[in-house]
């Protein structure tokens, strides 16, 4: 398809004016000629709409052009007469074409005869710019190189001018730019196009801004643009022709060398032919004892249980025993899903201390134990590593549950005697306060009398009055500190009881759990909604529900309490059945844990209310009250979006003491 541009500088080679408008009635193109008579101090009218710049009946002939051409009509004209009052009308043609853009509407025409006057200024003006077109035309015939020539370009072009000596020209070809610039807005150009290809443009102005440019001066630059683009395109040939020419005497010269070169290789080639038909031979079984090992190793690799991966040092993968790992990925993004290499990379380690690496990650949920080997090539540098994964998940997590188990055993048979040791001198200090607070009660009213007579009294070096206002305040702090001395006391001593022999009632979670939520209503409220999910597959099984009770009311309150005082929450309670447990989950949409609040969450006195008044033995206790009933407790929580207990209590268990006992 041919380029606007090009058809707008062919019309206007050919025509004096052109106007080009859009399906919107848009001037997308005006020629420097028409510029003139479309606006009254010349500026450019693109941009604008037909409606801006043509009068009422003119714009009439305009549209109905449009419609006459759009529908193919033939030998369609129009007439172009500017709004302002000192235009001519002028008689236009009219064309269509179809472009990426859209539809163009092309008005285009020539002066008429009767307009022009030329006098012997204009007849003079005409043989300057004659005069130019020769002088450049013969000055590119004659010069040296493009860069002497557009160098005196100015000295040729400024002679066609209307004011020669304050006429300054700039031209830019192949990116090197030559001359002036011309001052201010009013200037001509034209654009050197070579082959097709715009590689360059000249610009022709005054020094000074209050001289204008004729378009008699525009038509004589595209003259000129015209000119030495097809010298150009000339110049360009010869130059390849040449360049040719040379590249052929090169490609001669080179012909005969490798000629000679190839001669003497096909004599050394006969020499080494009988070598290389004995050195095939040998390669041929040390391929067969090759491929052997090779299978041989890839059946050893598949063998191996643990998950197995041969990495090269841009961390692709080589090899692996995984169907779902793809040889030549990358290993963090094939096995862990990551786009970044992990932050504990083996290889960098393995190549900076050349020693193998044991050590235990953590991909999502589970726990993997990674040994890392170094490979080394000839030089004995690192050339690989050789990763061993195997899951110890479970392990982990029994290694868990047995550390809290040993830990809560531990410290049952320890705070069993010091929560007596406490107890029984916090009994002298609970009575003798009751005693303290009722004497000092009775004996208030005759110092006020005393005080009254003595305003200089001091109660333990401290004025009365201050003394009368916090005495009462600090004797209710030690009771309420007796108090909570007495309530972590009886914490510990139901944390230290395991009373095995108890685990006698026939419990029914789903009726434990309804009886619990209705005990814990007026507490939980304020806080949360309970829902509940309870599934009617769930078994009994064997244990004691004021224990299973105490663990519920337990957990649903501390959920409560873990949700923000701007919104109201809510807790989900589940039940289910999975083969031989009965699982029950606890779920808030609270403010979460994070990493290392979780993992203390089961450590007794580790709490996150101290200020609120909580001893950080509640989840110890259900821990080993579950841990009683042969179960586990789980948590699983992230910061801002909630937290979830589950609770798993076998049935296979129970049934088999059920038998002992029998």
């Amino acid at each position: 398809m041919i380029r606007l541009e090009n058809l707008y500088s062919l019309i206007e080679g050919n025509f004096d004016f052109l106007l080009a408008v859009d399906g919107n009635e848009k001037i997308i193109h005006v020629s420097p000629l028409l510029k003139h008579s479309c606006s009254p101090d010349s500026s450019d009218v693109s941009g604008t709409h037909l409606i801006d710049i043509l009068k009422t009946e003119s714009l009439s002939s305009f549209r109905k052009a449009i419609v006459e051409v759009r529908k193919g009509t033939r030998g369609v004209h129009a007439l172009l007469s500017a709004r302002f009052e000192r235009s001519i009308p002028i008689p236009m043609n009219v064309g269509y074409i179809e472009s990426v853009q859209g539809g163009i509407y092309l008005f285009f025409g020539a002066q008429a005869d009767s307009l022009r006057r030329i006098n012997d200024w204009e007849k003079e003006e005409r043989v300057k710019e004659l005069s130019c077109l020769y002088s450049v035309a013969e000055w590119i015939d004659v010069s040296e190189s493009l860069s002497d020539f557009f160098t005196r370009l100015p000295e040729y072009l400024s002679r066609g001018m209307r004011f020669p000596e304050e006429a300054v020209v700039c031209s830019t070809y192949q990116n090197v730019e030559y001359g002036l610039e011309p001052v201010g807005d009013e200037f001509i150009t034209v654009n050197l196009v070579v082959n097709g290809e715009q590689k360059g443009e000249i610009r022709v102005g005054y020094l000074s801004e209050t001289r204008n440019v004729l378009p008699e001066e525009q038509k004589m630059l595209f003259e000129i643009g015209r000119m030495l683009s097809l010298a150009l395109e000339r110049k360009e040939l010869s130059e390849k022709i040449v360049l040719k020419q040379e590249e052929e005497e090169e490609f001669n010269r080179h012909l005969r060398e490798l000629e000679k070169e190839i001669s003497k290789r096909e004599k050394e080639f006969e020499a080494q032919k009988q070598k290389l038909s004995t050195a095939d031979s040998y390669l041929n079984r040390i391929n067969r004892s090759w491929d052997e090992a090779s299978r041989r190793l890839e059946t050893m690799f598949q063998a191996i249980p643990d998950e197995v991966m041969l990495i090269d040092l841009n961390r692709n993968v080589v090899m692996s025993n995984q169907e779902n790992v793809v040889p030549g990925d990358k290993c963090y993004r094939t096995y862990f899903k990551r786009e970044t290499p992990c932050e504990d990379c083996r290889l960098a380690r393995i190549k900076r201390d050349k020693t193998p690496i044991t050590i235990t990650i953590r991909d999502d949920d589970r726990y993997l134990q990674v040994h890392a080997l170094p490979i080394y090539n000839q030089e004995e540098e690192v050339d690989g590593i050789l990763e061993f994964y195997r899951d110890i998940t479970l392990e982990k997590t029994y290694e868990q549950q047995l550390q809290q188990a040993d830990k809560l055993a531990s410290l049952g048979q320890l705070v069993s005697g010091i929560g007596h040791e406490i107890n029984n001198p916090n009994q002298f200090i609970r009575g003798n306060i009751k005693i303290i607070n009722q004497a000092i009660t009775d004996m208030l009213p005759i110092v006020d009398n005393y005080y009254k007579e003595h305003p200089d009294l001091k109660i333990a070096r401290l004025k009365y009055d201050f003394f009368r206002q916090h005495i009462m305040t600090l004797v209710d702090d030690m009771s309420h500190g007796s108090e909570r001395i007495k309530g972590i006391v009886e914490g510990l001593r139901g944390f230290a009881r395991k009373d095995e022999g108890l685990l006698v009632d026939t419990v029914d979670v789903n009726t434990l759990i309804e009886a619990t939520t209705r005990l814990v209503q007026n507490e939980v409220h304020k806080h949360a909604e309970i829902e509940l999910e309870l599934s009617e597959d769930v078994k009994t099984f064997t244990g004691n529900s004021q224990k299973i009770e105490q663990v519920l009311v337990n957990l649903i309150v501390n959920s409560a309490q873990a949700i923000p005082d701007d919104r109201k929450g809510l807790i989900t309670v589940r039940t289910r059945m999975d083969k031989d447990a009965v699982f029950i989950e606890i779920e808030d949409n609270g403010k979460g844990m994070d990493e290392k609040t979780l993992k203390l969450i089961f450590d007794p006195f580790f709490t996150t209310k101290r200020t609120k008044g909580g001893t950080g033995l509640g989840l110890a206790i259900a821990f080993r009250i579950i841990e009683e009933h042969g179960g586990s407790i789980s948590v699983s929580s992230k910061p801002g979006t909630g937290t979830q207990v589950t609770i798993r209590i076998p049935l296979q268990d129970h049934e088999r003491d059920r038998e002992v006992k029998k």
